[in-house]
C-alpha cells in the first residue's frame, strides 16, 4: 500500500481514480476539486459572516473556478484589463469587481470605465492624477500600508501609504474629482499573525473618525486577503481561517454598527487546498553522489509557486515499497535553476513512477509558464 492512502481524505481522490485520470489525460495533470472549493467559500462565509467576499482571481484563475463561485454568491478581485475580460466573460456582472491594483495601466482604466466597474483602489498622488484624468468621478478605496511580520509575503513593500498622509491623499482625490469610500489594507500573504489585521484596522478605525470631522462620509473598509491555507482547527490547530476569524471579526463590530461594508479578499484558502498536482518521473540519475529524479512539471511551471509564492510541498509517490532515500527533484527544462526540492526522502522510483502533490491551489498553475516548449498542466474540474 502507497503512503498516499494517508490523506486520501484530504485529496477526496482515491489512488484508483487519480490513476485513471492520468490514464485518461496524460501527465502533468492539475485536478480541481469542485467539492472542496465551495466547502472553502461556505466555510470563510460562515467565518466571516457579514464580510463580503470578492475572490482574488490572481490566485488562481480558471475559468471554472470564477463560474463556481460566482454560483455561490462571490464577487471578484481584479488587477488589470485581462483579469476583467476573464471574469466578465465567465458571466459575472461589472458590480460584483473591484479593481484593486493600485498602479493600474491606462488602458485598464479605460476599459473598466467602458465596463463598469464600480469600485478601484489607489494608494498615491499620481495614480490619482491618472485616475482623475481617465475616470472622473470613480468610486476610490485608499489603499494603507500595514505591518507584514508574520506574513510569508509581504505585501506593503510595494504597496500602501502611510497613515500620517492619508487625510491628506482623501482631500486631493476628491479635490482632483473622485470619489473616495473607504479604506483597504493587505497585511501580506498567507498571513499567520491576526495582530496585523487588528492593529490596522484599529489604525482604520481612528483615521475613519479623523475624515468624518472633515466631512468625509465613508462607507466601505477592504480588509483585504492573506488568509491562510488551512480552514479549521482540525485541518491545522496554530493557522487557520477559523482561528484568524476568532481574532479578527469582532474588531469588525465596530464598522458594522456605524453600516459600513467590509469586504474582503480571499485567494488561497479558497483554491489552496482545492487542487493536486499530479506528475511522473521522466528522467533518473546520480549526480555528485546525489540521486536525481526529473518530473514532467517544474519551476516554470506549476513549481513557480516554490519561488514566487515561497511555497513548500510535500510529495507523495504512489511506489512507496521500498526505505525512503534522500534525492533531489528537479522539472524538465534546460535551466539549472528548474530545481524542485533537494533532500527530500522518498522510497526509490522508476522511469513513469507517478508523484501527487497536494495544496497545490494558489499562485501555482497561474504563474506557470511555456518556457522551453514544455506545455502546462493539462486542468481537469471534478
Amino acid at each position: 500500500m502507497s503512503d498516499i492512502t494517508a490523506f486520501e481524505s484530504n485529496l477526496i481522490l482515491s489512488e484508483e481514480k487519480i490513476s485513471d485520470l492520468v490514464g485518461k489525460y496524460d501527465t502533468p495533470l492539475f485536478i480541481i476539486l469542485r467539492d472542496v472549493i465551495v466547502r472553502n467559500f461556505r466555510a470563510f462565509k460562515c467565518f466571516f459572516p457579514r464580510v463580503e467576499p470578492y475572490y482574488a482571481v490572481k490566485a488562481n484563475p480558471h475559468p471554472s473556478i470564477i463560474q463556481l463561485l460566482q454560483e455561490e454568491g462571490s464577487s471578484f478581485d481584479v488587477a488589470s484589463k485581462n483579469e476583467i475580460e476573464l471574469v466578465l466573460r465567465c458571466g459575472v456582472p461589472p458590480d460584483k469587481l473591484i479593481f484593486a491594483n493600485t498602479i493600474k495601466r491606462k488602458k485598464g482604466i479605460r476599459f473598466a470605465r467602458e465596463m463598469g466597474i464600480p469600485l478601484f483602489t489607489f494608494d498615491n498622488e499620481n495614480e490619482i492624477k491618472k485616475m482623475a484624468s481617465l475616470f472622473p468621478g470613480a468610486k476610490v478605496l485608499l489603499r494603507l500600508k500595514t505591518a507584514s511580520e508574520g506574513s510569508r509575503i509581504n505585501l506593503s513593500y510595494k504597496f500602501g501609504a502611510e497613515a500620517q498622509e492619508a487625510l491628506d491623499l482623501l482631500k486631493k482625490s476628491r479635490d482632483a474629482g473622485l470619489r473616495p469610500l473607504g479604506f483597504s489594507f493587505h497585511v501580506g500573504s498567507p498571513c499567520h499573525n491576526p495582530h496585523n489585521y487588528v492593529v490596522t484596522l484599529q489604525t482604520v478605525h481612528s483615521l475613519l473618525h479623523e475624515a468624518a470631522a472633515i466631512g468625509f462620509r465613508l462607507q466601505v473598509v477592504d480588509i483585504g486577503g492573506g488568509f491562510p491555507l488551512h480552514l479549521t482547527r482540525l485541518e491545522n490547530p496554530v493557522d487557520s481561517v477559523e482561528s484568524m476569524a476568532e481574532a479578527v471579526y469582532p474588531h469588525l463590530s465596530h464598522f458594522f454598527n456605524k453600516g459600513m461594508r467590509v469586504i474582503a479578499e480571499p485567494g488561497r484558502c479558497l483554491v489552496g487546498s482545492a487542487c493536486m498536482l499530479v506528475t511522473k518521473v521522466i528522467g533518473k540519475a546520480v549526480r555528485s553522489g546525489r540521486l536525481w529524479y526529473y518530473l514532467d512539471d517544474g519551476i516554470y511551471g506549476t513549481f513557480s509557486a516554490i519561488p514566487f509564492d515561497k511555497a513548500t510541498f510535500e510529495f507523495h509517490p504512489f511506489r512507496n515499497d521500498l526505505s525512503p532515500e534522500p534525492c533531489v527533484l528537479a522539472g524538465p527544462t534546460c535551466d539549472s535553476l528548474d530545481v524542485i526540492a533537494e533532500d527530500v526522502l522518498i522510497s526509490p522510483l522508476e522511469l513513469d513512477d507517478k508523484i501527487v502533490v497536494k495544496d497545490i491551489g494558489a499562485y501555482s498553475w497561474a504563474s506557470a509558464t511555456t518556457f522551453n516548449g514544455f506545455e502546462k498542466p493539462t486542468v481537469v474540474f471534478i
